[in-house]
């Protein structure tokens, strides 16, 4: 599926729905009262929605690609295959040169917010209840996917995932099971989390009020879900048409690849959702667009694959730094952080070329003593990156404290990494079902895939890590050796 590098996937932009509240706050609240307990398990025991098709289906594919032709798409040098990387992807049919245009999907086959409504009454509701583009759209899908043949986009419809790859779609038990030691694990639980409160704001809102629009066997948790899955995996921000979010039929058919940096976006001359080739390809080749750069992890959160190990220049691993509640400063230390939007556990990226300087001003707040207080704050400041502050700080003297720190921490992380890969040939896979053993050994893979791309960025920052101590303690070494041989010189 297709996803150019400005499009917005995190749950921060799913806010909740209260009328008293502003839908631009950065998370949600989910109503206890109402709240769904909701088990985000695939495969064969996962109810699934009764539309869309199984994730390779070529007959529903062709089919669309059919009616978008009948409905204005211009002839295209591609084709809908099976393929090795993806399930389902365009492959080009004939020459592709070098920066050649391709798509030019008309405004009128691409769904954005303001895409007209079969059902005109709910998404009048919708409208009138200001609520904002993610859920709006999400709700829209539901509502139009309901409607089978009667909806203008059947065709799509039934072209799109039954089931989504997501980590919506995994249960806790094997969110806890198979991504303990990533930290993409709380992310994808948070992301759960806001799915869930987004439909029960929306419920308690709006459904329960208009019972004859939104009927709880149509708008439900399972169905939501599956909207949300399709948006986090397909929807696009085009910056040509002032960043307009947009579900884009069969430029969504095209995968990812690390190698490309080419995105989607409004071409004002054909008028069109078009995408430059930054390579050439000869007949048979799969095209591949960039879906941004993102970490593995991120890529397994929406997308649900790992790329190979070492193929992502993007790829980037969270260490979680912690203060320690020990701290005689503790209390003051908590309060400035928590002044800059940081907490008193953050986690900060780590990538095979380095670290964030955010990631070093927090170290250096975390060991520093109570006699450099009047550092706290601009240590502070610096490790947030919501401030446009000083970031590149150095304190000679406790930098070493400062990177033993960020070393125990990434010490941590390695060997919950190395724990996890060592059981990983011995996790219980005992289901009757081989379906589900198919589903489980395909979950224990890409988190296999995902750990150890992990581990080696930390492997990489340790020995890093290690060298600059090393260097640190044998130049105090040599400093002290010259400084007693000044002593018996002059004694």
């Amino acid at each position: 599926m297709a996803e150019c590098s400005r499009i917005m996937l995190y749950s921060a932009l799913l806010p909740c729905f209260s009328p008293k509240s502003h839908w631009g706050e950065r998370h949600l609240r989910v109503s206890r009262k109402h709240q769904v307990h909701c088990s985000v398990s695939a495969g064969a025991t996962q109810a699934s929605v009764p539309w869309g098709c199984e994730i390779d289906s070529l007959e529903n594919a062709s089919a669309l690609q059919r009616w978008l032709s009948d409905s204005g798409l211009p002839p295209q040098k591609m084709g809908i295959e099976r393929v090795d990387v993806g399930e389902r992807g365009l492959v080009a049919l004939k020459n592709i040169r070098k920066g050649e245009k391709l798509l030019f999907v008309p405004p009128s086959l691409v769904i954005t917010p303001d895409s007209e409504w079969s059902c005109s009454e709910a998404g009048e509701v919708l409208k009138r209840n200001s609520v904002p583009d993610w859920p709006l759209l999400a709700t829209y899908l539901i509502s139009e996917a309901s409607l089978m043949e009667s909806s203008r986009w059947s065709n799509y419809i039934s072209a799109l995932p039954r089931q989504p790859y997501s980590l919506l779609y995994w249960s806790q038990a094997e969110l806890d099971r198979y991504l303990e030691a990533s930290q993409i694990r709380e992310r994808a639980i948070e992301r759960i989390n806001n799915v869930i409160g987004t439909y029960n704001d929306l419920r308690l809102r709006i459904f329960s009020k208009y019972p004859d629009l939104f009927p709880d066997e149509v708008f439900n948790i399972e169905s939501f879900k599956w909207s949300f899955g399709i948006l986090f995996s397909r929807l696009v921000r085009l910056p040509s048409m002032d960043g307009k979010v947009a579900l884009v039929p069969w430029a969504d058919m095209l995968n990812h690849s690390c190698d490309v940096e080419t995105f989607l976006d409004y071409d004002k001359t054909s008028k069109g959702i078009v995408f430059m080739t930054d390579r050439p390809y000869q007949p048979g080749e799969q095209v591949f667009i960039s879906y941004g750069k993102k970490s593995n992890g991120e890529l397994l959160l929406s997308y649900g694959f790992v790329p190979k190990e070492g193929a992502n220049p993007s790829d980037s691993v969270e260490l979680s730094l912690s203060l320690k509640k020990s701290d005689a400063s503790y209390k003051e230390k908590l309060e400035l952080l928590k002044k800059y939007g940081l907490s008193a556990s953050q986690c900060f990226p780590i990538q095979i070329t380095g670290w964030p300087l955010e990631l070093m001003a927090y170290a250096y707040l975390a060991v520093s003593p109570s006699s450099m207080r009047g550092k706290f704050e601009e240590m502070a400041a610096a490790a947030s990156n919501n401030t446009t502050t000083k970031k590149d700080l150095r304190y000679p003297e406790i930098e070493e404290q400062a990177l033993q720190f960020i070393l125990d921490s990434c010490e941590s992380s390695i060997s919950k990494y190395n724990k996890f890969l060592q059981a990983s040939g011995s996790l219980d896979l005992d289901v009757t079902s081989p379906k589900l053993l198919n589903r489980r050994l395909f979950l224990k893979q890409l988190a296999v895939d995902l750990c150890t791309s992990e581990r080696r960025i930390l492997f990489r920052a340790q020995y890093i890590l290690r060298r600059k101590l090393r260097d640190i303690r044998a130049g105090e070494l040599r400093a002290l050796k010259i400084f007693n041989g000044f002593r018996n010189f002059f004694q």
